[in-house]
């Protein structure tokens, strides 16, 4: 079994043909990949495996999806998971790749020998691929194909039985295990959420009005309009040009995540840190090219990274759901180092969100402002209000009047028995000051919440 989803290069020489092989055979992928798509996957594979030494699941299913065809992209990005599922789930181990094998992908190569390594068409049967290799020692029969990984229960449920079923084996291959499956399902979710997103914030084509900046005129789109009119020249007029307007706005984000006691009280199995990473896993995956923040709380705050830092988003997301299949006590020696001090552990959110406030009213080049607040929200003893805890809200209500918008990502353990008499007041405080408040209890649902409000503001 590999490290984390972090592959070494010889996984290329399974997936690069593994990929092309399924595709073709697919009924709905009208035009078929060619052996060229395989060669240029390698082509982008190899910079990036030079530069960081490893392949990530992000490196591997980014190629599938650019070099495919833009019809076809969402069925490529399926099948670039359904692979890495296989492998993830066989027991298989990948195959060393030597150095004169590695050399010999970088050399110039001959396009007819790529056309027989990459598989070529069989001329009988025609969108059929003829095997690509012959030999019982194919590393690649090792693999085992499973179903696409759409059918069966919904992906929430699918991720809900994982952890249940995994999450009380304390053993680092069963934690592993874990991490490497959920981190397949939710990077599935995020790629959807990020094109839905990416769709939302397309250019717009419109006719030209009085008043708009002649800068933003479309000159091709403008010609081929006119010309279409068959118009002369003096008959133009100036609602006959098009504008692109380019209506995406760039955003500043922080993310604050409670990893107090009380977020790993477990009910059903699962607990508030589970609903929290599996919705924001995908969040910060696909709002990765956007400037962000990462915080962790309980009675401290510690931040994981700063708004302008630069840190590698694979590190980031293991990091995340490395807690799942954590205790407090795990949590803890991580971040300090001790275990079971009395220090360590109480929910005080107030440094966390002064550093978030400081930290997105310096962005001022970001024409969007966000603050996402991950917890359970047990943040006051019933009946006790405390000047520090007022300054929770005052904070956030500071934050709206800036204009910084604030999400409370809310546990569905806050409104259970156990923590609603401590939860009651509070998320009725969020609220008036001003914040939006978005369930985790499954993934897609909470995505498909953060989607109607990022169109909204």
């Amino acid at each position: 079994m590999t490290e984390l989803l972090h592959y070494p290069f010889s996984m290329v020489r399974y997936f690069v043909p593994e990929f092309i092989h399924r595709m073709r055979r697919i009924r709905e992928v009208v035009e078929k990949p060619s052996p060229r798509q395989g060669i240029a996957m390698c082509d982008l594979l190899m910079p990036r495996y030079m530069r960081k030494g490893e392949l990530s699941i992000q490196d591997l299913v980014d190629v599938a999806v650019y070099t495919s065809k833009v019809d076809n992209q969402d069925v490529a990005q399926r099948v670039a998971i359904e692979i890495l599922m296989d492998v993830e789930e066989s027991d298989a181990e990948l195959p060393e790749l030597d150095t004169d094998a590695l050399l010999g992908l970088m050399a110039p190569r001959n396009e007819e020998k790529l056309r027989f390594e990459f598989g070529e068409e069989n001329d009988a049967i025609p969108g059929e691929i003829k095997p690509l290799y012959d030999s019982d020692e194919d590393i690649f029969r090792k693999f085992s194909s499973k179903p696409d990984i759409g059918v069966g229960p919904g992906e929430d449920e699918l991720i809900k039985q994982a952890i249940k079923e995994y999450k009380n084996r304390r053993d680092r291959a069963t934690r592993m295990k874990l991490a490497e499956f959920l981190k397949l399902k939710l990077l599935n979710l995020a790629i959807q959420f990020r094109r839905k997103m990416e769709f939302l914030n397309r250019p717009i084509i419109r006719p030209y009005q009085y008043g708009d900046d002649p800068d933003d005129i479309d000159e091709d789109r403008s010609l081929e309009n006119i010309f279409d009119q068959g118009k002369k020249a003096e008959d133009v007029t100036y609602d006959d040009f098009f504008i692109r307007k380019k209506e995406k706005r760039k955003k500043a984000i922080i993310f604050i995540l409670d990893i107090s006691n009380t977020m790993f009280y477990q009910l059903e199995g699962l607990t508030s840190i589970h609903y929290s990473v599996m919705s924001l896993v995908p969040l910060i995956w696909s709002l990765q090219s956007e400037k962000y923040g990462l915080v962790f709380y309980e009675s401290n705050s510690h931040i994981h990274k700063e708004l302008h830092e630069e840190r590698d988003i694979d590190d980031i997301v293991d990091g995340l759901l490395y807690l799942v299949t954590s205790t407090t006590g795990d949590v803890e020696k991580i971040f300090k180092g001790t275990q079971g001090t009395q220090t360590w552990g109480g929910t005080m959110p107030t440094m966390s969100l002064r550093w978030a406030l400081e930290e997105l009213r310096d962005a001022g080049d970001r024409t969007e402002k966000i603050c996402f607040f991950f917890s359970d929200f047990v943040l006051d003893e019933p009946g006790v209000l405390t000047p520090e805890k007022v300054e929770n809200y005052s904070i956030i209500g500071k934050m709206e009047d800036l204009g910084i918008h604030v999400v409370a990502c809310v546990s569905p353990l806050a409104k259970g028995d156990v923590f609603s008499p401590y939860t009651e007041n509070v998320l009725k405080m969020v609220r008036e000051s001003g914040a939006e408040m978005i369930e985790t209890e499954k993934p897609s649902d909470f995505l498909d919440r953060v989607q109607e409000f990022l169109e909204q503001i």
